[in-house]
């Protein structure tokens, strides 16, 4: 988990209101299996229990009002539960909100609020980026 997914989810637990609930998707292992350097990436279960232990260590007070769960499609819960309120996307990610909103809307849902965190990096991070790095640092050293 790089500074991004932090970002996001700092921006997530600030726009939880006083008594709501935040609901975190981690993508499966079956979806990114086919992402660049897929070996380097931890296991599900792995990136599940890194988000709880972030959010408990930020938001302590979120502990009981926090669910991470696996997501296994690109649109997630989000078009089958008209419950969720909002969305926290990147600037890479928004097309997908979008795109979740306009399923919504096709169903007669209201839709989502889409909050948008930008890079600050003066380089762009990506976890494909980290995980290129390692992958090049790895085989330098091999040889």
């Amino acid at each position: 988990m790089h500074y991004g997914h932090k970002k996001l989810l700092t921006l997530a637990l600030s726009s939880v209101s006083e008594f709501g609930t935040i609901e975190i998707g981690v993508t499966s292992d079956e979806m990114l299996k086919g992402k660049e350097y897929a070996k380097l990436i931890e296991n599900e279960n792995a990136r599940v229990e890194r988000v709880k232990s972030f959010v408990d260590s930020i938001a302590p007070g979120m502990k009981n009002r926090r669910k991470v769960f696996i997501i296994s499609s690109p649109v997630g819960p989000a078009v089958s539960d008209e419950d969720f309120d909002a969305l926290v996307c990147s600037h890479e990610t928004l097309g997908g909100g979008l795109e979740i909103n306009r399923l919504r809307r096709e169903k007669g849902w209201r839709r989502l609020k889409l909050l948008v965190c930008r890079r600050t990096e003066a380089v762009g991070m990506s976890s494909t980026a980290i995980r290129k790095a390692i992958g090049e640092r790895n085989s330098e050293e091999l040889e």
